[in-house]
């Protein structure tokens, strides 16, 4: 197929090719600045994503740790209280929660506490609740999962979810508490737990400014990676295999940052923007270099094609032309300082080339008019005499034997037939002239052969003004009765037919004479039948024809031995003043 494809575009013209040069040429111009411009665009694109991610995770982490900073603040005031220490030191229940509940206003007026929890160390305990009063369990705080780890902080805080509900009755909310131990300001010894609980939405309010189509996957997550709040269209699992990976998704910039002083961890995940859409001043840039290619290619393949393709295509048209032997010269340029100097060159040497060949076919076309009617006379001549012992021949014996009417009217047919044959040095006669000829031929031999000769001549009366070369028929008539029916034994007949077919005109010579042998007929069916040079009738005329029709002739033989010879010839159409055949 692509060989088949190649062979259409080898076959096509210049112009064309040009075409699908420029075209190509054009395609792929515009493929590499849309691939460049599209790489920009997308590198823009995600330079802004991740612009955007790194100040999102920023502010989400400062606002996170700016809450617990603060929440961290109010817990070392509560630390600090005399009170508390002597309550919890004493371990007695009921000073434990008058000491405590001075920090009511506390909970009530910050916003992100939502309550206070204390606890001696035999796990006596009291509470500020900003909704409910909530009843602390009396289990020992110290079978909790994260009481090892807030003794040996020793002091430190640390940040637990919901780690309330062990102590607590149930809630169903999410919990953040941060949680540490109360030591005596003296001895440093422990003497309480304290446990502070925040409002998750001061978690969610720390990104609740952010742009959601922007910034549609916000994840906060502790230190054993358990989800504090979210703001997410993909699961966390799939976040964290993303980052791991670093496969983002192909819409999605997937970055994370650890949170000050803390072991908790933002992800984030930023809406990749369509740097096609976004790109502005780009996009203008863009399109105007493209239409600039469109309009270059454009103007160069107008430019190729008016100095190059159409003169060379105007040259190759009249190369073309040559086939039929129509020589033409071109003019390339009507006005020569817009032509190339060597497309100027290419016409003067072509024009000058076709003025040599019509010189020469000129030359050789008269030569040969010169050999063809030497060479048709000389074959000519060699007939006439020819003929004219036959017919001599016949008349001496008519006289002979005392017939003078036959005599005369022997003489008579003879006149005729030379006059038509002389016919004023023409070359070419009608067929309706050839045609007498024929006849006025057949008289005279049946003047000598009597009732053994009987003939038929039917030409069509539609052919009978075209013209043909003479005694094209008279010499295969003549074949039919000397070698045909002169050696027959009993009456022969010549049928002479002449009709138009297929533009051509048809001769059918048929006589029920001796017929010939195969050899003899594959011998006359040979391209050299003109060679024999002792025959004037059938070689003869088929080699006249040859020389002055050329090529554009056709003929048959077809003979049985003892049943007769019939031969077909076809002739082009001529009419009077064809050229060549006046």
């Amino acid at each position: 197929m692509k060989r088949e494809k190649g062979k259409v575009l080898g076959k096509a013209r210049i112009s064309v090719k040009l075409a699908f040069l420029y075209m190509a040429l054009l395609l792929v111009s515009w493929s590499i600045i849309f691939f460049i411009f599209y790489r920009v665009s997308d590198k823009n694109a995600m330079d802004s994503a991740q612009a955007l991610s790194a100040q999102t995770l920023n502010t989400v982490s400062k606002n996170i740790s700016t809450l617990i900073d603060n929440t961290a603040y109010y817990s070392r005031i509560i630390l600090s209280s005399s009170d508390i220490t002597k309550a919890l030191e004493m371990k007695d229940e009921k000073m434990q929660k008058e000491s405590l509940h001075q920090f009511t206003s506390l909970v009530d007026t910050e916003t992100h506490i939502n309550g206070i929890y204390m606890w001696d160390m035999d796990s006596h305990g009291c509470s500020i609740d900003k909704n409910h009063v909530r009843t602390l369990r009396t289990e020992e705080i110290r079978e909790t999962n994260w009481y090892e780890e807030v003794r040996e902080l020793a002091g430190s805080y640390c940040l637990k979810l919901n780690a309330d509900r062990v102590l607590t009755q149930s809630r169903a909310e999410t919990t953040v508490s941060l949680i540490r131990v109360i030591n005596n300001p003296t001895d440093y010894r422990p003497v309480g737990i304290l446990m502070i609980n925040m409002d998750l939405n001061a978690f969610t309010d720390s990104y609740s400014g952010l742009d959601e189509e922007s910034v549609p996957v916000i994840y906060v997550l502790d230190d054993t990676g358990k989800i504090v709040t979210s703001q997410a269209e993909m699961p966390l699992p799939k976040v964290k295999e993303s980052l791991k990976s670093h496969k983002n998704s192909s819409r999605l910039y997937l970055a994370q940052q650890d949170i000050d002083h803390i072991s908790w961890k933002v992800l984030a995940g930023v809406q990749i923007e369509n740097g096609l859409e976004q790109s502005g001043i780009g996009g203008i840039i863009f399109a105007m270099a493209m239409i600039f290619l469109a309009l270059f290619c454009g103007t160069g393949y107008v430019i190729m094609k008016r100095y190059v393709a159409d003169p060379l295509e105007e040259m190759a048209g009249s190369m073309n032309r040559m086939s039929g032997r129509k020589f033409e010269k071109i003019r390339i340029y009507e006005n020569r300082h817009r032509s190339f100097g060597e497309m100027e060159i290419l016409e003067s040497t072509y024009n000058e080339m076709v003025d040599e060949i019509d010189a020469l076919i000129e030359k050789v076309y008269e030569e040969e008019k010169i050999k063809r009617k030497a060479e048709l006379n000389a074959l000519q001549e060699q007939m006439k005499p020819h003929f004219l012992y036959n017919t001599i021949d016949a008349m001496s014996y008519l006289a002979l034997s005392g017939k003078n009417e036959e005599v005369y009217d022997a003489l008579e047919a003879f006149g005729s037939y030379y006059r038509i044959l002389l016919s004023k040095g023409r070359e070419m006669i009608s067929v309706r002239e050839e045609a007498e000829m024929v006849k006025d031929y057949l008289e005279l031999q049946k003047l000598r052969y009597g009732d053994s000769l009987h003939y038929v001549l039917n030409i069509e009366p539609e052919i009978q003004g075209t013209f043909i070369l003479k005694m094209v028929l008279q010499p295969l008539v003549e074949n039919s009765v000397n070698h045909g029916i002169r050696h027959k034994e009993t009456p022969g007949v010549v049928y002479v037919e002449g009709v138009e077919e297929d533009g051509y005109l048809k001769f059918t010579v048929e006589d029920d004479g001796v017929g010939m042998e195969e050899d003899k007929i594959k011998e006359l069916n040979r391209e050299n039948i003109g060679t024999n040079e002792k025959s004037f009738g059938l070689r003869g005329t088929i080699e006249r024809m040859r020389i002055f029709y050329g090529s554009d002739i056709d003929y048959t033989i077809n003979s049985k031995k003892g049943r007769g010879t019939t031969i077909v010839l076809r002739l082009p159409v001529c009419y009077e003043g064809d050229e060549g055949h006046d």
